[in-house]
């Protein structure tokens, strides 16, 4: 890789780079500090402040970098030489089309990595599931491929750009992509070698213009496939996918495509994820045999239907990355078995509630969290469960506080397993930074109760 590192030091030797969205994930982080290290000069704009991102911040101390925090300028995005935008910044935002107009390259990292990456890319994608796809995947790789395996995209706190430092043509590469950054993958009319597609359900209606706006994002992981690539799609997918003229090998999975109930982790979602693991597997070849026994026994991701403690008989699920109501209804059905208390609720992503609704007859009680989804189905909530809903809480140890009780209520009426699920099915923005650190928050609530 010491030559590619050489082309990119004299191509970007003192030219001006824009990185948009430093963040608090670690990707602008990382674009900042590669342009920087091979000479560029780096500026950085973010509309949050110096405050809000001096996690972020500190970690550039060493380079000369010069910021725009707390609002962008036009100026710097027409003084760049080069911009890397950030995922969520719409490629028609007045500030990327003029800088666009002016002929100033746009990029996003992970198409620019995909690009130039000289090792064989897995790329997964898919409105639910593709974090525990990816991680399975990068798990059985890691053991029994036999190649040096690096994780990319759209995983937190790591850097897809610093992997040009050090990648080779053998390794391979386990990406996960988001439908924003597939955008890019649009733009430089490129697939992976390997695509796994997890699923489709609505979702991202709050940036998105139409549901087909968000179809066409997501099938880039897939257009622009060659004769010797594969793609590898959930079974409900065969229409959506049979409609694309594309190249390359198109292979189906279905949740009894893993065997059996060995799988640690609950759902069918999740035998749905493995089935796409092993998919992979047989395309490399790997002893499937093995595969299974290592994919039976993967416990999971933090964040994701998460058992997180048991208190006064009462457990404590943590599915703080459900951000849309298709999300709390796989958990709903997952802990079906239990006398569930759920708190629900947060900012609205323009979604299809009604499923959602209609699910949540079974449910004990109901501990809603304020915010702009929380208004839209409040209405109907009250109507078709008067005694069942709490009135929405500002804060989360008030609602958790709450939970419980209603929880541990439940336990003495009729001994039932209960527990207490945080799966809101709206975005955390009305409180909190991100999802995470609303699923932190959670767990700290949750080791302190009594």
């Amino acid at each position: 890789m010491a030559d590619l590192i050489e082309r990119l030091k004299t191509q970007f030797k003192a030219k001006k780079v824009l990185v948009v969205g430093l963040g608090l994930q670690g990707g602008g982080v990382g674009v900042a500090k590669f342009f920087a290290q091979i000479g560029a000069k780096v500026k950085v704009t973010d509309k949050k402040t110096r405050q809000q991102l001096n996690q972020s911040i500190n970690k550039l101390i060493a380079f000369d970098i010069s910021y725009t925090l707390g609002r962008h300028e036009l100026s710097d995005f027409l003084e760049s030489d080069i911009i890397f935008k950030a995922p969520k910044m719409r490629w028609d935002d007045p500030l990327i089309r003029a800088a666009q107009e002016k002929g100033i390259t746009v990029e996003m990292e992970t198409s620019f990595f995909s690009e130039l990456c000289p090792a064989p890319i897995i790329g997964i994608t898919g409105t639910r599931g593709k974090s525990t796809t990816t991680m399975m995947i990068y798990e059985i790789l890691k053991k029994y491929s036999g190649r040096i395996v690096h994780l990319a995209g759209n995983i937190p706190q790591t850097s897809t750009i610093q992997l040009l430092n050090s990648i080779h043509k053998k390794d391979l590469v386990v990406m996960e992509l988001s439908s924003w950054q597939l955008s890019g993958f649009h733009r430089k009319k490129i697939s992976p070698h390997i695509a796994v597609l997890t699923n489709f359900y609505p979702d991202h209606l709050d940036y998105y213009k139409s549901m087909d706006e968000f179809l066409f994002d997501k099938k880039a992981i897939y257009l622009y496939q060659k004769s010797k690539d594969y793609l590898i799609a959930n079974k409900s997918l065969k229409e959506i996918v049979a409609k694309d003229i594309k190249e390359g090998k198109n292979i189906y999975f279905s949740s009894s495509d893993f065997p059996g109930n060995l799988l640690h982790l609950k759902g069918v979602h999740n035998k749905e994820n493995a089935a796409a693991t092993l998919a992979v597997a047989k395309i490399l070849n790997l002893d499937l045999y093995r595969c299974i026994d290592t994919l039976t026994y993967f416990k999971g991701l933090p964040y994701r239907q998460e058992i997180i403690a048991e208190k006064g008989g009462v457990v404590f699920i943590n599915d703080t990355t459900s951000t849309t109501p298709t999300a709390a209804i796989k958990a709903l059905e997952t802990f079906s078995s239990y006398s569930i208390v759920l708190i629900l609720g947060g900012n609205s992503k323009r979604l299809p509630a009604n499923v959602l609704i209609d699910r949540l007859t079974d449910t004990y009680k109901i501990v809603l969290l304020k915010g702009s989804f929380t208004d839209e189905i409040i209405t109907e909530l009250k109507y078709k469960f008067p005694g069942k809903i709490t009135i929405p809480y500002d804060n989360l140890e008030a609602a958790v506080k709450k939970a419980y009780d209603l929880a541990k209520q439940k336990l003495a009426i009729d001994k039932r397993s209960a527990c207490v699920l945080f799966s809101p099915g709206a975005t955390s923005f009305a409180m909190f930074n991100n999802e995470f650190h609303r699923g932190d928050e959670f767990n700290r609530i949750v080791k302190v109760l009594k």
